[in-house]
């Protein structure tokens, strides 16, 4: 038996071997800048291996920095400041030389007249508040688009619905060198603008004055030196089998400033999904897309720049689909409602967006910008369903109907910006003004019929309606440094909305073959006028590395409404405090933890408030409420950020409590049909926990992205008078992982499970899990190209003839040629093996729907695409 001296001489030297093995050393030293002398807080420091990241670091509030337990071997360390020239120097370190004292390193101003790039930047630095990735560090294939780019940036997730998201936090507004693209939409710059033109991609806050960690971000694509002067574009055209076609193309000219496009698009073919979250499980129908738009901007003129755009579109939707619902109720009265329809919907837009910016880049800076815009939407539907109460099946009643419907809208307006910063370092002034009208007309029919156990009603109705609104929105607001320590805000609010709304309902006359009997129950003329005011207050204190926001505001909301039909009114009026609170503390640039709170009252509408009853077949009736009260939002956040050798962590947790809920009252009438109607409930809230974490290439060939949600819901309704709380779990994650390799080869995968659960109080549970997969597999060899998109959708919940899982191929092959291989011919198969379904369930306190919508199907496309390059001669600038 071994003795314990002898033990314990084994156990230690299973724990010294490992560090022997180690083999690491520390590199430290201290910044200051050539002028003062001064010390650089926060200055990023990266230690490069080739082109792989092996450790970054901040320095600390006294210029130092250390970067502890780096491998023995050679490297490249990079140091950047906002402001100054970057460092650039080559170490190493080995047995006989662990410790690099690098002592003082002075960094110079920035100066920009370097003719070659020669440093290799890291994939992403850290300057003060923004975020900024190096392009040429996430290659692309030739003539990419900008949103194959954006999408392997390490925590950067754009979904098939076109948000976009960077750690889980939105994304807002899309801008090329600080100006919107085009309209500002972000999917028109993401599919129309080259990826291989972009030098950099900027994150930060679009509001500069928001301290809140989740505030919404801007994303800024910054275009390399050389590629604001040129032409470029694409062309192309393709058709295929069950009748599909596509014509598109987009022609940009760049002159400094000065920038002109262009862009069409004709087809009835799906678009390329840009996003690698789960395939949207809701299928749009077979669509056919119309639009065509110009945009111009001139920049050149620094003290006034001025652009604008126009854009029409027309879309056609083709759609049949079915649902099979649970509509739940207490006592054993839920009932089952199944529903098969089809539909054509015609939608025409034309939008006129302009901007006029007066003192661009100097203390006082004005804007304008009028809009306007024409809709209109033609829609034609046939429903057929039935109804039986889910214990017993016994049957309520049949229906079958007919509708089609004309809308046409109307807007116009404009808004101002005025921004004034005084001397003050910190000091400003801002204001704005919307203002928008509209005048929106629609002219209906319908024709139902319903069969009961023992009669049936006929309903042939013509609704006709017309609202006119007026909304005035300012907002104004003043910030200034008091001393050192302290930062004041102060902000007034103001808005203002008029409303004038006209229904008519007209039956059908068999005597007179018109809609000529006006049905007084359902016809209604009112107006109401929306006055709200607000005044806000708050005091920002550093110390050291705390920062603490305290201040409190005070609202007025004042409703008038006015029924001209039976000559009644109605007035509310509501007083709220607008308390804001917020607790930071932050060691470091790289890690950040921060306490919110806030409250905050939500609108009532007038219509919600109106004690009029309408309806469109019998079975479904809508009832007003005028003794409804105003909800209020309490919110609390907990956001912890860190970043950490290139690997970016964000964990928020939020929590939202409301006040006089306003939810919805739903009464079963013994002939089937539902009268619902607005109420208010405590007991509302939502809570959830995001995690996200991303880690960018450390190999230079693959990054990853994770996430995981659990959200947590209370969601309080009354059905046949009962209160019903819902609650609900829902648990997810997400998974992505990037791989590129200089052999051609380029692959995206994408993971996302999720499990929800739902329990009532009157004793329904319900539990589902989906999941789906997502990927693409991308592989050029010379002039030829292979993709395989590939999308599998899996859903415990749905019944078999809802197609609850199913896979979805999409190859294609494509060759290169012409000159600078600037054409491209592909053929391509859309859901190869035709499983696509457009199969989902909705759960609610009040229903469980299962819904089906027929896709497109399988079909082959033959399509020839021309891309436009051409720029003029330019310097590229040295990356600072």
């Amino acid at each position: 038996m071994p003795s314990l001296k002898n033990m314990l001489l084994q156990l230690l030297l299973c724990f010294s071997v490992p560090v022997i093995a180690q083999k690491t050393g520390k590199i430290y030293g201290q910044l200051a800048d050539t002028v003062t002398h001064q010390t650089l807080k926060d200055a990023y420091i990266t230690i490069l291996k080739g082109t792989a990241v092996q450790k970054s670091v901040f320095s600390d509030t006294k210029g130092a920095f250390s970067c502890d337990n780096v491998p023995y071997g050679e490297y490249h360390i990079h140091i950047s400041f906002q402001g100054l020239a970057p460092f650039e120097k080559a170490v190493s370190l080995d047995a006989q030389h662990p410790l690099l004292n690098m002592d003082t390193i002075y960094m110079f101003l920035s100066v920009k007249t370097l003719d070659t790039l020669v440093v290799a930047e890291p994939p992403m630095v850290i300057r003060k508040d923004t975020l900024e990735f190096n392009a040429s560090r996430f290659p692309t294939k030739p003539y990419a688009e900008l949103a194959r780019l954006v999408q392997i940036l390490p925590g950067m997730q754009i979904n098939n619905d076109g948000t976009m998201t960077i750690n889980g936090i939105s994304i807002d507004q899309l801008t090329v060198d600080g100006q919107p693209f085009f309209t500002g939409d972000k999917k028109m710059a993401l599919t129309h603008l080259p990826a291989d033109i972009v030098k950099k991609i900027q994150v930060y806050t679009t509001d500069s004055l928001s301290k809140t960690l989740n505030a919404p971000k801007t994303l800024n694509i910054v275009l390399q030196a050389n590629k604001r002067k040129g032409t470029f574009g694409k062309g192309g055209a393709g058709i295929g089998t069950a009748e599909t076609y596509t014509v598109n193309g987009d022609m940009n000219r760049m002159n400094d400033g000065q920038q002109y496009s262009v862009m069409g698009d004709l087809g009835n073919v799906e678009r390329e999904r840009m996003g690698m979250d789960a395939m949207p499980s809701m299928s749009s129908g077979r669509q056919r897309m119309t639009n065509l738009g110009a945009s111009y901007r001139d920049n050149r003129n620094k003290g006034a720049t001025f652009g604008g755009n126009v854009l029409s579109m027309n879309m056609r939707n083709e759609s049949s689909s079915r649902t099979h619902a649970l509509n739940i109720y207490p006592n054993d009265s839920s009932t089952i409602q199944d529903q098969v329809s089809d539909g054509v919907i015609n939608n025409y837009s034309h939008q006129f967006n302009g901007n006029v910016n007066i003192g661009n880049g100097t203390r006082t800076v004005f804007m304008i910008s009028p809009g306007v815009g024409i809709n209109k939407s033609e829609n034609i539907s046939t429903q057929k369903a039935s109804q039986q109460f889910e214990k017993t099946g016994v049957q309520t009643y049949q229906s079958s109907g007919r509708s089609n419907s004309t809308s046409t809208g109307t807007s116009y307006g404009t808004g101002l910006n005025f921004t004034h910063n005084f001397k003050r370092m910190g000091e400003r002034f801002m204001s704005a003004l919307n203002i928008r009208n509209s005048d929106n007309e629609s002219l209906s029919t319908n024709n139902s019929e319903t069969k009961y156990a023992t009669y049936s009603n006929t309903i042939h109705q013509q609704n006709k309606s017309n609202n006119q609104s007026m909304n005035i929105n300012s907002n104004s607001s003043y910030s200034v440094p008091l001393g050192n320590h302290f930062f004041l805000q102060a902000q007034l609010g103001y808005s203002f909305s008029k409303d004038n709304n006209k229904y008519r309902t007209l039956k059908y006359n068999d005597a007179t073959g018109h809609f000529d009997q006006l049905d007084t129950t359902q016809s209604n003329t009112y107006g109401s006028i929306y006055h709200a005011g607000s005044l806000q207050a708050n005091v920002t204190k550093t110390m050291g590395k705390v920062t603490v926001m305290a201040g409190t505001g005070i609202e007025r909301d004042l409703l008038h409404g006015e029924n001209k039909t039976n000559h009644t009114s109605l007035s509310k009026r509501y007083v709220n405090l607008l308390p804001q609170f917020t607790f930071t503390y932050n060691p470091v640039q790289s890690n950040t933890l921060q306490l919110t709170y806030n409250g905050k009252p939500n609108q009532v509408m007038i219509q919600q408030l109106q004690p009029v009853t309408m309806t469109k077949d019998s079975l479904n009736i809508q009832e007003g409420n005028p003794d409804l009260q105003q909800p209020y939002t309490h919110s609390i956040n907990l956001t912890y950020t860190r970043m950490a050798g290139m690997r970016m962590l964000t964990v928020t947790l939020m929590s939202n409590i409301v006040t006089h809920s306003i939810s919805s009252a739903t009464t079963l009438l013994s002939n089937g049909a539902r009268v619902t109607k607005p109420v208010n409930i405590d007991g509302q809230q939502n809570t959830s926990l995001m995690v996200n974490y991303a880690m960018p290439p450390r190999t230079g060939k693959s990054s990853f992205n994770l996430s995981g949600n659990v959200n947590y819901s209370r969601a309080p309704v009354l059905s046949n008078n009962v209160r019903n709380d819902s609650r609900s779990l829902y648990v997810s994650s997400s998974f992505s992982w990037n791989y590129h390799d200089k052999n051609g080869l380029d692959l995206v995968m994408g993971l996302s499970p999720g499990l929800n659960t739902m329990s009532t109080s009157v004793g329904l549970h319900t539990s589902y899990f989906n999941t789906g997969v997502t990927g693409r597999v991308d592989y050029s060899y010379e002039d030829l190209e292979g993709e395989l998109g590939l999308y599998y959708n899996y859903n415990s919940s749905l019944p078999a003839n809802y197609q609850p899982a199913f896979p979805f191929l999409s190859p294609s092959v494509r060759y290169r040629f012409l000159k600078k291989k600037a054409g491209q011919l592909a053929l391509s198969v859309k859901d190869l093996l035709n499983q696509q379904s457009g199969a989902d369930r909705m759960v609610s306190a009040t229903s469980v729907i299962d819904s089906w919508m027929q896709t497109r199907g399988r079909y082959l496309l033959l399509s020839f695409t021309y891309n436009i390059s051409h720029f003029g001669p330019g310097r590229t600038t040295a990356a600072i």
